[in-house]
């Protein structure tokens, strides 16, 4: 029976020394792992702080031209009222003249029938050139208002 301990005892003895041997196997392997792993986590911080630099710098420009955009955009609105207020002065400047336009044909018409009423009554002819333009000023009138209703 001591015989069967002493036995039991080396292959328990042998067991220890593989396991042993596999277990050093294992933390070595670990070893190299964490190193590689902190060689890792070192040059992500490297990494980290040049990036969060280039991310700084370009907010900064960023920002600079947001301020030169608004500064323009600012500077345009300035244009643009200008260009509004040019529209609003011709629309004013149409509708006088518009408003002209009706009011000489309106007297044109009237001088007109005037005109034929006196010549009918004294038997003359009104002359020609005053009977051309009238007609000119009523056919613009005419299309000015089909234009303005299309």
């Amino acid at each position: 029976m001591d015989l069967f301990i002493q036995i039991i005892i080396a292959v328990i003895t042998v067991a220890f020394v593989i396991l042993m041997f596999f277990l050093i196997q294992t933390i070595k392997a670990l070893t190299a792992t964490l190193e590689e792993v902190r060689s890792t986590v070192g040059e992500l911080r490297t990494d980290v702080s040049q990036i969060s630099g280039d991310v700084k710098e370009m907010i900064h420009n960023t920002n600079e031209m947001t301020r030169d955009v608004r500064t323009k955009l600012r500077s345009l609105d300035v244009v643009f009222a200008t260009v509004h207020d040019i529209g609003q002065t011709l629309h004013s400047f149409t509708g006088v003249m518009k408003e002209t336009a009706v009011s000489l044909v309106t007297t044109m018409k009237s001088k007109q029938h005037r005109e034929v009423y006196d010549n009918e009554a004294t038997g003359h002819r009104s002359s020609k050139v005053t009977s051309a333009i009238t007609d000119g000023i009523l056919s613009s009138v005419r299309i000015w208002r089909k234009l303005k209703q299309q």
